[in-house]
């Protein structure tokens, strides 16, 4: 089963297991509206969380595997990819952290990121309930339709005709 990033439009990612995109899209309502964001299949994921004494789980300083954090970076920050690979370090080890122009590079290249994607626009759903439901919930519409068509099937085999079909 794929897994997907979705790149939200104020710069923040999630990460999602679905079937497909529609299924991605239905599991990140929970999160917000991804109906419009670039919804992205990663070929490798890994991601680290560490056990806290009070039995939460908390990002560990190395949240994601080396080659996740390269992709992550490549399909969905290709701005903020390019300012780290440009920015200059410190040290002639390349672990020393970054000079201030290079910490001033990677600043502005995240305040482009976080403008620099916007959601598309979608489809509707499919009838003028659904319309008024998404208006209400701000839910997928893929996923209204599917529940207004759900409850429409319910009502008509709830349905019998009088007389013979013709």
């Amino acid at each position: 089963m794929p897994v997907y990033m979705c790149r939200w439009p104020n710069g923040d990612f999630s990460v999602v297991k679905a079937r497909n995109k529609d299924e991605a899209i239905e599991f990140l309502d929970e999160v917000d509206n991804a109906e419009g964001c670039p919804l992205l299949a990663l070929e490798d994921f890994m991601a680290h969380f560490r056990l806290t004494d009070n039995g939460e789980f908390k990002q560990d300083s190395r949240l994601f595997g080396e080659d996740t954090q390269n992709q992550i970076l490549r399909l969905g920050y290709p701005v903020l990819d390019k300012a780290f690979h440009d920015a200059l370090v410190t040290s002639t080890d390349g672990f020393g952290g970054y000079t201030e122009k290079g910490q001033k590079q990677i600043r502005l290249a995240v305040a482009m990121e976080r403008e620099r994607v916007s959601a598309r626009e979608v489809k509707g759903p499919k009838t003028l309930l659904g319309s008024k439901i998404k208006r209400m919930m701000d839910a997928p519409s893929k996923m209204i339709d599917k529940i207004v068509e759900s409850e429409a099937m319910k009502k008509l085999e709830k349905c019998k005709g009088k007389g013979k079909p013709h």
